[in-house]
């Protein structure tokens, strides 16, 4: 997940424009990747960052903004959407671990326009304290993602 994120955030910072979206489930999580997030923001139209606790103050150039749900800290999205790249990943955490090597995600990434820019939509619409669209994230996201270990493996083992 990690490659594919940096991955994505590459595809941002060789383009010039579109929007980028991540999630760090805690600001505090986005600080190792600052100056990267810094560099694509100088070439891009929005780079939007969602985490819980306290945004770094020293980057006018990136929205933050604070998780008002505690479910979205469970989802790792990395989304980048321009007028000719469209790539997404996410992924929600499927276990309960507060220890980064100890969790274990499920999802999926894509290149579809159509998927990119819907889920950006949500984004948007989430942005804007929205918080039924939380409940669209579960319903029609969350049935697709395991929501336990458990759930993963059976999933794995059905594959």
């Amino acid at each position: 997940m990690l490659a594919v994120s940096h991955a994505i955030e590459d595809l941002a910072h060789d383009t010039a424009g579109g929007e980028l979206i991540s999630t760090f489930q805690h600001f505090n999580n986005f600080r190792c990747q600052e100056k990267n997030y810094r560099a694509i923001a100088r070439k891009l139209d929005a780079v939007r960052v969602w985490g819980e606790g306290e945004p770094p103050h020293n980057c006018p150039d990136i929205d933050f903004i604070p998780i008002f749900h505690p479910e979205l800290t469970r989802y790792w999205v990395v989304l980048f959407d321009s007028p000719d790249i469209h790539a997404l990943l996410f992924c929600k955490q499927a276990n309960q671990s507060n220890e980064f090597h100890q969790k274990v995600f499920s999802g999926f990434y894509s290149f579809n326009p159509f998927l990119v820019r819907c889920i950006r939509r949500r984004f948007g619409l989430l942005s804007c304290g929205i918080s039924g669209v939380v409940s669209h994230f579960e319903r029609y996201f969350a049935p697709q993602m395991p929501d336990s270990l458990s759930d993963f493996d059976s999933l794995l083992a059905t594959a």
